[in-house]
């Protein structure tokens, strides 16, 4: 299977990320992992925020934004790549995610909330510019929706 340029076994672990042809600064962040524990409740789930996330064999999908992908891995998958994995879920990281405006926020807050997601904190004026929400997605990761205040 190819991913752009790049070829992908069923392990989603030849040819990766770091070896393209694009440079990039020493330490940059390239991927997120998030551990879930169903790949179709994740596909539809992150699919409100238009997400189209790409099978990686059979364990995994991605999404691959401008210069960030974010990855979706079963248990499994994730002990494949982390002996160490004890099978925890979830966790106190929150991974922000830019809407247009603060109407958006409030859209896609309520998009998610429907689709499963638990309101960690609803949408909100906050002291450092921007309209923000946080949801939990249904393996407990967590997403902040922010737009700057206008």
């Amino acid at each position: 299977m190819t991913f752009g340029e790049r070829k992908i076994d069923q392990t989603g672990l030849t040819d990766p990320l770091w070896t393209t042809s694009i440079e990039r600064m020493s330490h940059s962040v390239v991927q997120v992992n998030f551990i879930v524990s169903d790949l179709a409740r994740t596909r539809e789930f992150y699919a409100h925020l238009g997400w189209e996330l790409l099978a990686m064999g059979d364990r995994a999908a991605r999404f691959s934004g401008d210069d960030l992908v974010v990855a979706f891995h079963l248990p499994e998958f994730a002990q494949a790549w982390d002996s160490a994995y004890c099978g925890a879920r979830g966790g106190s990281t929150v991974i922000d995610v830019d809407c247009d405006d603060a109407s958006e926020v409030d859209a896609t807050f309520a998009s998610l909330v429907d689709a499963g997601a638990r309101a960690r904190q609803h949408p909100n004026d906050t002291f450092f510019g921007a309209r923000y929400a946080v949801v939990e997605d249904p393996d407990g990761n967590l997403l902040g929706l922010k737009a700057p205040l206008t």
